[in-house]
């Protein structure tokens, strides 16, 4: 049985496959088993993972023959392969540092509580590489706080190639992430969150690259973004994890945001079901008394700290509001 078990799901990703694997055959830590699991792609991607298959590491490689539909799906694929006590679910587009494993495990190894550690990400823009930070600081956080504090409004763990965690919290989490083909990854981070501690660093050991055509930008603009992110915000705010007053901000967030792509939702005829979706369908009392709230804090907020904090406690929306 190996340390970790590092799982490469790949689609049409052969221009960056060689890095990608090179950064995991080359890391320092060396204990770990590679699978590589390959959604039926249509460019040369086999070609290139054959070059890796009689590694001493690689223990499978997996093509599909037709596509699975949901990168989520290949994840489990993945998970039922591993034989590690920790996985690594290292996307085919990404790269790491070379001591992305040595930092990581040693950090799982300390602490028993945690169930998954994750690090900074170099955002990479072609030729143009950025260094993203966190709002908050290198810390071991209960994850039901870290869901409730930053991880309800959006998926804060943004790229699944920056974390590493523990296998035998998989058998005690849900499985319907399989189902999405989008957010997915947003809900399992949440199940796994929820089951334990967790610990961020703030050392940049991941590459995560950023292209026009990833399968987030497709699916906003479908329209899959909207409806599977609604059905998870249900699940955060029936848990007790969003307030009311967090909960109008995320729909007229995502109201905001329907409206940035409505061109390409009309062409793709989701605009209305996406709206009538978000729409926030309490218009009774509360409402009126959360708007005339957000009016005096507004006011306040121009002149006096006291309405700064109205804002944050309230987590009322920087919206139209504020220009009524």
């Amino acid at each position: 049985m190996c340390k970790v078990s590092v799982i490469v799901p790949n689609y049409n990703h052969a221009p960056y496959l060689r890095q990608r694997l090179d950064s995991i055959f080359n890391q320092t830590f060396q204990d770990f088993e590679v699978i590589i699991l390959d959604d039926c792609s249509t460019d040369n991607s086999k070609e290139i993972i054959e070059e890796y298959r009689n590694r001493s590491q690689v223990s499978h490689v997996v093509y599909n023959e037709t596509n699975s539909g949901s990168p989520f799906k290949q994840w489990a694929k993945g998970f039922d392969l591993a034989q590690g006590e920790y996985i690594w679910i290292a996307e085919s587009d990404d790269w790491a540092e070379l001591n992305f494993l040595d930092v990581l495990v040693s950090i799982l190894d300390q602490d028993n509580s945690l169930t998954l550690a994750f690090c900074e990400n170099y955002w990479e823009f072609g030729t143009k590489t950025e260094q993203q930070r966190f709002c908050f600081s290198a810390s071991t956080i209960k994850g039901s706080r870290f869901i409730k504090k930053y991880q309800s409004f959006r998926n804060r763990i943004v790229n699944a190639s920056s974390v590493l965690f523990r296998k035998k919290i998989l058998h005690s989490i849900p499985n319907n992430y399989q189902d999405l083909t989008s957010c997915g990854d947003y809900l399992f981070w949440i199940y796994l969150l929820e089951k334990g501690n967790i610990r961020y660093i703030r050392k940049h050991l991941n590459h995560f690259r950023r292209h026009s055509f990833t399968t987030t930008t497709k699916s906003t603009t479908s329209g899959k973004t909207f409806f599977e992110n609604f059905y998870i915000y249900e699940y955060l705010f029936n848990q007790g994890y969003i307030t009311p007053f967090l909960k109008l901000r995320i729909f007229t967030y995502n109201l905001d945001l329907i409206e940035r792509h409505k061109q390409d939702l009309l062409t793709n005829k989701a605009y209305i079901k996406c709206k009538k979706l978000w729409e926030f369908q309490d218009k009774g009392f509360l409402i009126k008394i959360i708007r005339a709230l957000a009016r005096d804090a507004n006011i306040c907020h121009e002149n006096f700290s006291m309405g700064a904090k109205i804002w944050k406690i309230l987590h009322l929306p920087n919206t139209n509001i504020r220009k009524k």
